[in-house]
C-alpha cells in the first residue's frame, strides 16, 4: 500500500472536488471484513462498504476519524448510518432520480462512457471506471463487465468528460498506478489492497 500512495501522488489532475485520489470497496464475500479494513485504510481514503443488499455495518469510529465512509444504500439510509455518503453502482443509477441526496457525498460506477454522461447529468463527479486492467476479481469477469479498457481507453474517457473525476477500477497495483499517473484520471479504486 505503501507503494501505491507514493504513486497517487504523481497524479496530475487537480484536487478540486477535494475528495482523496484512493477508492477502498469492500468485499465480504472474499474475505475482506470491512471492520479490519477501516483500520488498515488511509484516512485520505474512500471506504465504500457495498451491502449487496444486506444489512450496512455499524459505523465504526464515527466521522472525521477515519476515511470518508460511503455505503450502496439510499440517502436515508446513509444518513441513519451516519456515513458520509453513498455509492451507486451501475444498475442501481436509476434510483438516483428519485432520492433527496442534499449535503452527502456520491460516488457511481461505470462500465461504459454512456453511464458516465448519465451519472454527470445526474450531478455525481466521482466516477469509479471498471475494469480498467486484467484482473482475478469475479465482478470483473462476468458478463456485461465488458473488456479491460487500459491506460489510454481511460485517458480518453478522462479527457471526454473533464468536469468528472474518474477512477480506475480493476487490475489495480502500483505499477498500474505508475502507468496511469499521467493519464489524467483522477485516481484508483480497489478492493485487494487492504486485506490483512
Amino acid at each position: 500500500m505503501p507503494r501505491l500512495l507514493a504513486a497517487l501522488r504523481s497524479f496530475r489532475k487537480p484536487l478540486q472536488s477535494g475528495y482523496p485520489r484512493l477508492v477502498v470497496l469492500t468485499d465480504a464475500a472474499r474475505g475482506y471484513d470491512l471492520a479490519r479494513q477501516a483500520v488498515n485504510c488511509p484516512k485520505k481514503a474512500i471506504l465504500i462498504e457495498r451491502t449487496f443488499g444486506e444489512k450496512l455495518t455499524p459505523c465504526l469510529g464515527g466521522k472525521g476519524r477515519g476515511p470518508i465512509r460511503l455505503a450502496t444504500v439510499l440517502p436515508h439510509q446513509a444518513r441513519a448510518g451516519g456515513l458520509d455518503g453513498m455509492h451507486w453502482p451501475e444498475n442501481r443509477l436509476r434510483l438516483r432520480l428519485r432520492s433527496k441526496v442534499g449535503g452527502l457525498i456520491e460516488t457511481a460506477s461505470a462500465h461504459r462512457g454512456l453511464t458516465i454522461g448519465k451519472a454527470q447529468r445526474l450531478g455525481i463527479r466521482a466516477i469509479l471506471i471498471s475494469v480498467a486492467f486484467p484482473s482475478q476479481s469475479p465482478s470483473a469477469n462476468r458478463p456485461g463487465a465488458g473488456r479491460f479498457k487500459g491506460t489510454i481507453r481511460l485517458a480518453l474517457l478522462q479527457r471526454a468528460f473533464p468536469t468528472c473525476n474518474l477512477y480506475a477500477l480493476g487490475g489495480i497495483q502500483t505499477t498500474t498506478t505508475r502507468q496511469l499517473a499521467q493519464s489524467g484520471l483522477y485516481g484508483v479504486a480497489l478492493i485487494s489492497g487492504t486485506k490483512s
